[in-house]
């Protein structure tokens, strides 16, 4: 049976498998990450060939590029603090670099209840509010900003890689509260985002897709890749717990 209809994923899908058998995961990554579907696919299919840490890694990564909607990425993302660095701390913004007690937010249209169920926050209220905007104008539904907070023995990862300040969790972030009224973005955020490399907040159609990567995502991607938001805002102060 071909790959999905197409010779060249076929090629590629049974490169990674054969390098998954000989445990060369270099070669293995260098052919799956061509899209989302295949990454998951591979997943599923060379599960039992992967040693644990290879799959934490592989799902992070699968995470970071395409999200959480796969039920085995998300297995193995909640596993991944197993490849946590000892130093992961050195990442983050200085200002919460030495704290044991982050106070996180998450913007989007879900209720409260599933709000502590979702495995990306932010150390960010800016973020929150953007993503939660976002939502609001993809889905045309009401927004919600939740914060809450997480003990840094809890924390799965942190990417800062898109400058999202991102918090990934399993389950361990409490006393989520809805912050209502919304606050409005800080002076810092605002500047990136009225600036030519800042946000677009125009509806895009939802259909497009490009490598296999929905549009939208891709553009908000591209924006966050920009090097002078991550300078821009880390002059933000971030919020510690009282």
């Amino acid at each position: 049976m071909i790959y999905r209809d197409n010779l060249f994923l076929n090629a590629r899908f049974q490169e990674a498998v054969q390098a998954a058998h000989d445990q060369d995961w270099q070669t293995f990554e260098k052919y799956s990450f061509y899209d989302a579907k295949m990454m998951e696919d591979l997943l599923y299919k060379c599960e039992h060939l992967m040693p644990l840490e290879i799959k934490c890694r592989y799902a992070l990564q699968h995470y970071y590029s395409h999200g959480d909607h796969s039920p085995i990425i998300r297995k193995y993302v909640r596993r991944a603090k197993i490849i946590r660095p000892d130093n992961w701390r050195d990442a983050l913004p200085e200002s919460v670099r030495d704290i044991e007690m982050f106070t996180v937010y998450r913007g989007g249209i879900g209720s409260i209840e599933r709000a502590p169920l979702s495995i990306s926050w932010s150390l960010s209220y800016d973020v929150a509010e953007w993503f939660a905007h976002r939502s609001e104008l993809f889905y045309r539904c009401p927004c919600h900003v939740y914060q809450g907070t997480i003990h840094a023995d809890k924390v799965i990862a942190y990417l800062p890689e898109r400058s999202e300040f991102e918090i990934i969790q399993h389950r361990n972030v409490k006393d989520v509260q809805e912050i209502t009224p919304l606050r409005g973005y800080s002076p810092p955020f605002n500047a990136f985002k009225s600036s030519k490399n800042g946000f677009t907040m125009k509806r895009k159609a939802t259909a497009i897709s490009m490598n296999g990567i929905d549009r939208r995502t891709a553009d908000f991607c591209a924006v966050l890749d920009d090097k002078s938001y991550y300078h821009r805002f880390t002059a933000i102060k971030f919020a510690k717990p009282s």
